[in-house]
């Protein structure tokens, strides 16, 4: 398979971009911590940060860990679908020079 046909390939099978449903959910919730910071400086800011501090940092640590995950499942659909295709010597090699990459 030529080269590039097959990067097309893996990119429609594999997608290039997180989709626009989870965007949408991490601006809202950047909108939402920046909603709730302007009403904590305006009011008793301790009371309602001890009330919702550890609900955003939960939250500020899952959204950059889902789209890592998003990447890095991507990264790997990628490299079976090339390791597919390679020459059996071709992978050969590939262990013998990184064989922690192939447990």
């Amino acid at each position: 398979m030529h080269l590039a046909a097959q990067a097309l390939l893996v990119h429609a099978l594999v997608g290039g971009t997180p989709s626009w449903p989870s965007a949408v959910v991490a601006i809202a919730f950047i909108a939402l911590v920046g909603f709730m910071f302007a009403q904590a400086v305006s009011h008793d800011f301790a009371k309602i940060w001890s009330a919702v501090g550890t609900l955003v940092g939960v939250l500020t640590g899952a959204i950059p860990a889902y789209f890592f995950k998003t990447q890095a499942d991507k990264a790997s659909a990628r490299a079976e679908a090339i390791s597919a295709e390679a020459p059996a010597e071709a992978v050969e090699a590939a262990r013998k020079r990184a064989p922690a990459a192939f447990r």
